[in-house]
């Protein structure tokens, strides 16, 4: 049943998993997060700093995860650029291109993406690395085989494409009813069955 699904979803989508990333970025991201994110990736790359910026990131995020008040602080429009700037020092030494990179976001009152920002490097980053993320929503937990096919449906089937590993995880959220939304790079295959209630109280 998983793969008949799949199959179905994968004839509806019009981009491959890899080829569609522009030159150099292994996957293509959208949205504000995605592009900030790129710009950030292609940057690093330029100057074979990919790793420290991700280091950086990751020691920003640490920081976050600790202090909650602090990501409010981030996202407050009331707080001016001198004061975010020192905010954003006050988190650790960084790489030159990870400051730039801050003070830019600052610049353009795009703070509040910090966290999504972060997350997008994480997938450019894995995607580099030929790891690919896939979560798999389902309203009660999937066995093993389950997995197992989802995973070989979207490997076998060419849904995703130039990988060394595939990470499957399995997210329990029971308001989908029954079925499964499977999320990978900047893709969503939406099988559940609120989903498909939604669909036909529209109709």
């Amino acid at each position: 049943m998983f793969r008949q699904s799949l199959n179905v979803a994968k004839a509806q989508l019009v981009r491959g998993y890899a080829t569609a990333a522009p030159s150099k970025v292994p996957i293509a991201l959208f949205g504000i997060d995605g592009k900030y994110a790129t710009a950030l990736f292609q940057a690093a790359a330029k100057t074979n700093a990919l790793a420290a910026v991700e280091s950086d990131l990751n020691n920003i995020e640490q920081r976050l995860s600790k202090n909650t008040r602090l990501e409010e602080v981030l996202s407050s429009p009331l707080l001016n650029r001198a004061a975010k700037e020192e905010l954003i020092d006050s988190l650790g030494k960084k790489s030159e291109i990870t400051t730039h990179f801050f003070k830019t976001l600052i610049e353009n009152n795009r703070l509040n993406e910090t966290r999504s920002i972060i997350t997008a490097y994480k997938s450019l980053m894995e995607a580099e690395r030929g790891i690919v993320s896939v979560t798999v929503t389902s309203a009660n937990r999937l066995a093993g085989k389950d997995l197992k096919d989802v995973k070989d449906s979207l490997t076998k089937g060419g849904l995703i494409k130039n990988y060394k590993e595939v990470n499957v995880v399995n997210k329990v959220n029971p308001s989908i009813l029954g079925g499964m939304v499977v999320e990978f790079g900047d893709y969503t295959i939406d099988m559940s069955v609120s989903s498909r209630l939604a669909k036909l109280e529209k109709l």
